[in-house]
């Protein structure tokens, strides 16, 4: 019992030292410490040890699937969840807290706000226009919005709420901003689709999901700048329990052992179709998180003869370049100049930072103030 019980203690050290077994790594938003080098002032002033003991803590052997032990153990016995935002809603569908704010209007910035952002996109959009350029504003889905029966109770608000988005769309449609909300289609597509548009266990839409929204923003680009541009097509779709890509990107950060639910993914095996005449635009793409799996989908390969995308106007993604490069650095005002589009899409989570300032540097660039 006693070696037993010493192995038991010495496992995680030579683990440490020597790993022999490879664990799986831990999702989550936490970066683990980094080692600290010793020196007399840092030993006398105590924060050598308190930096060292943070490195040891995050490195010692076995930590990955100590953690993913206690988890799933608080989870299975205790239905607790060990992870930033994430909730469990009805019938093991996951959300963030913070896109359940976003849905019940927690979050609302004001009317003046948002019509005053509106207004100078509004008349960027005009200007692109007299240029021969086209501006989209696009609303990412939410999955509260498509399954707001699912949200815990605890979490929902008396109905009529009033919403950033519900207010994007009011002025928006009063503007005669071109604008897509993917939000009211996938939610009439919910229940006619075969396929799931929102996995359970991810806060993004679906890979299958991704692929219908990226073939309607086709579409209204065909019909507004009266083009016909390449298309997704598939005749087969691959279905399967084990998700790909971003399908089960917050169950990750669950860290559990055991998926905290099975469900069923589509994958389909896309070709693009070019009819005659095609036109291959060239567009700049600003938004959040959404705009990667497009990205990641190939979606901006096939349909764009050349193109960028500015996550959160700040990191720049690009066929040569994979996120590296920050917008700031570059000479994104004459990127604009040779653009075709201008897609700028955000999910209502967060519509209260819509453009990260995009939208006001560009107006003081078309429009300075005469001094």
């Amino acid at each position: 019992m006693l070696v037993v019980l010493f192995t038991v203690l010495a496992a995680p050290l030579i683990q440490h030292y020597f790993p022999f077994i490879t664990s799986g790594p831990l999702y989550g938003f936490n970066a683990d410490a980094p080692d600290e080098v010793f020196n007399w002032d840092k030993w006398w002033d105590g924060s050598y040890q308190e930096k060292k003991g943070r490195y040891l803590n995050d490195h010692i052997g076995f930590r990955a699937d100590l953690i993913r032990l206690n988890n799933q153990l608080d989870y299975s016995l205790l239905n607790k969840l060990h992870s930033w935002k994430v909730v469990e809603g009805k019938d093991h569908y996951l959300f963030m807290d913070t896109y359940i704010n976003g849905y019940y209007g927690r979050d609302y910035v004001g009317y003046t706000a948002i019509l005053e952002k509106l207004v100078k996109l509004k008349a960027l959009s005009d200007t692109f226009e007299r240029l021969g350029k086209s501006l989209i504003l696009i609303h990412a889905p939410a999955k509260e919005f498509m399954y707001p029966e699912n949200i815990p109770d605890e979490f929902k608000n008396p109905p009529g709420t009033i919403t950033n988005l519900a207010t994007y769309n009011h002025i928006s449609d009063s503007l005669k901003i071109h604008s897509i909300d993917f939000n009211r289609w996938f939610y009439w597509m919910k229940n006619e689709s075969k396929d799931a548009l929102f996995p359970r266990q991810g806060v993004h839409w679906s890979v299958y999901g991704s692929y219908l929204a990226a073939d309607s923003l086709i579409r209204y680009i065909e019909a507004l700048r009266h083009i016909r541009m390449p298309h997704a097509k598939w005749s087969k779709v691959n279905y399967t329990d084990k998700p790909c890509y971003s399908d089960d990107d917050i169950a990750k950060t669950l860290n559990l052992i055991y998926p905290i639910t099975h469900e069923t993914f589509s994958y389909p095996e896309v070709y693009y179709t070019e009819p005659p005449g095609m036109v291959k635009p060239n567009i700049v793409y600003i938004g959040d998180s959404f705009l990667p799996i497009w990205v990641n989908d190939g979606i901006m390969d096939h349909i764009n003869n050349d193109w960028q995308v500015w996550q959160w106007f700040t990191v720049l993604w690009s066929r040569d370049n994979a996120g590296k490069q920050i917008v700031d650095n570059t000479d994104w005002h004459t990127t604009l100049k040779n653009t075709d589009c201008i897609v700028i899409m955000y999910t209502s989570f967060n519509l209260p930072v819509m453009g990260n300032g995009f939208i006001e540097k560009a107006y003081d660039f078309y429009f300075p103030v005469k001094k």
